[in-house]
């Protein structure tokens, strides 16, 4: 039975941010996962040539804008007072550099930088084949930061690598902004280096050998931040942030550490017990599922929560970032749904191979969209095509899980891609499961929300001298609801049969 509320006012409100490569939001929550207040604004990347990376001062910018944004929204309901702590989720693997006053020496790398396979490549020759593995319990995929430092070892100039006194991850980043402590990381941005072993949550200087230099390997292992308790705060809001906001120096919420946006949807989507996964749908589409061991080794990224269990996970690059151009700017989200669902399951053969970016794990190595036979003019026909595509996907995804290991219970589904109910119904038939359908369609800043929950209930039983424990599971048993299951149409099952095998056929012809 889950543990209940303690030490939390029933008014309590928890924030929760999700930074991406696409927007940030600050959600502030209830403590029944309802959202009191909300801010949403875009973010801007440089993509000259091939690279993802993002400014840290627009970073900083968004974390200043959006936390001044939901204080007003409080004052004006009269709940300022009720913002107790905040949460953050941001894009696993996007890192940047900053110097002894907490200034950028170089954008942000993100996690979908098409630069990057070069490098891995280099230094996965110099470190070694099934090194990564031996060293840290999982894979060195490309988008890992430690491919950042085999580019940093090319590109950045020597007097800003020893300009550098942190590298640190998109979210430790963002709370160091909203704390002024640039010092620190959880387990889970830790785990998403690629330099951090699994097993023991210490970082392995063995994995800097990917480097060429001596001295930028010492510095690279000095410039690495200290993992810290998750349920322990970073700090409150700094003075200057808060005033920024007017909320007064005595009511600073406090900011507990950062998770990646994919252990955030697992806790968002209330996968976090082993045999539970948890499927994201957004600029990315994402197969997560939690466990008490690593994967069986493969292909499969694994990483580690704050909470406890591996997470392991199966990320395409091609969700929201696919389908965006095929439906275009401003969609009629309604027409083309229901021109989609005047097609017949399988579209008639009609088919596309989603690769708008490189998908390496699946032997993608650029851009490769391929409609099957030909491209059809049809809105709808294109529309469900699509859509039919990202769960073929997802489908491939869930059963590398199962080749890994994973005994799969139950399924959940978020993602802004999961507004459509048409999408939901087709992903469900494909994988011929039932899927569990969050209430909120913000997944990674409810997850966000739930873990800053746990941190700040477990932070005041401590300080009352209350023994039992309240865990993550406890806390989304109090915020994460779920409506009606999404269930398989039977009379589709075999279209999508066929069309799943057609589709992994065409992966293979090259």
């Amino acid at each position: 039975m889950a543990a209940s509320l303690r030490t939390l006012d029933p008014n309590s409100l928890i924030v929760g941010w999700d930074f991406s490569t696409g927007s940030v939001k600050a959600l502030a929550f209830d403590l029944a996962g309802q959202v009191v207040a909300e801010a949403r604004y875009p973010t801007d990347l440089w993509t000259a040539g091939g690279v993802a990376e993002l400014s840290l001062m627009q970073l900083e910018g968004q974390a200043r804008a959006t936390t001044r944004a939901i204080a007003a929204q409080l004052r004006q309901l009269g709940r300022l007072s009720h913002w107790v702590a905040g949460g953050i989720s941001a894009t696993h693997h996007t890192a940047g550099r900053v110097d002894a006053a907490g200034n950028p020496l170089r954008r942000a790398i993100c996690w979908n930088d098409q630069t990057l396979l070069e490098y891995h490549a280099r230094g996965e020759a110099r470190l070694g084949a099934g090194k990564a593995q031996e060293l840290t319990g999982g894979p060195w995929a490309v988008r890992y930061s430690l491919s950042h430092l085999v580019k940093d070892e090319a590109t950045l100039s020597p007097d800003d690598w020893r300009r550098t006194v942190k590298m640190l991850p998109h979210g430790p980043l963002a709370a160091g902004y909203l704390t002024g402590r640039m010092d620190v990381t959880s387990r889970s941005s830790a785990a998403s280096t690629g330099i951090l072993d699994l097993r023991t949550n210490q970082w392995r200087r063995e994995m800097l050998d990917c480097l060429e230099s001596a001295e930028y390997r010492e510095l690279a292992w000095n410039q690495l931040p200290t993992v810290v308790d998750a349920m322990e705060p970073i700090g409150p809001l700094t003075e200057s942030v808060a005033l920024d906001a007017g909320i007064p120096i005595h009511q600073r919420p406090l900011i507990f550490p950062t998770l990646d946006d994919q252990a955030a949807g697992l806790v968002g989507g209330g996968a976090v017990d082993a045999g539970q996964v948890a499927v994201i749908l957004g600029n990315s589409a994402v197969v997560n599922s939690s466990s008490s061991s690593l994967p069986k080794p493969g292909t499969l990224d694994a990483m580690a929560t704050n909470w406890g269990p591996y997470l392991w996970m199966r990320c395409y690059s091609n969700g929201a970032q696919f389908l965006d151009p095929i439906v275009g700017r401003n969609p009629d989200w309604a027409g083309l749904e229901s021109a989609a669902r005047a097609v017949p399951a399988g579209c008639d053969g009609v088919g596309v191979l989603p690769f708008a970016l490189a998908e390496p794990s699946l032997g993608v190595m650029g851009s490769r969209v391929e409609w099957l036979p030909s491209e059809p003019t049809s809105a709808g026909v294109r529309f469900r095509a699509a859509l039919e595509a990202i769960a073929y996907l997802i489908a491939m995804g869930v059963e590398e899980h199962e080749a890994a290991g994973q005994n799969i219970r139950e399924i959940s589904i978020s993602g802004g891609i999961t507004r459509n109910a048409l999408m939901c119904e087709i992903l469900a038939t494909v994988l011929d499961r039932p899927l569990k359908r969050l209430v909120s369609n913000e997944g990674t800043a409810l997850g966000a929300a739930v873990t800053a929950l746990a941190a700040m209930e477990t932070h005041g039983r401590k300080q009352a001298g209350i023994a039992e424990p309240f865990t993550v599971a406890d806390a989304v048993s109090v915020m994460v609801q779920f409506r009606e299951p999404v269930q398989p149409i039977a009379a589709e099952r075999e279209a999508y049969r066929h069309g799943l095998a057609r589709f992994k056929a065409a992966l293979q012809a090259r």
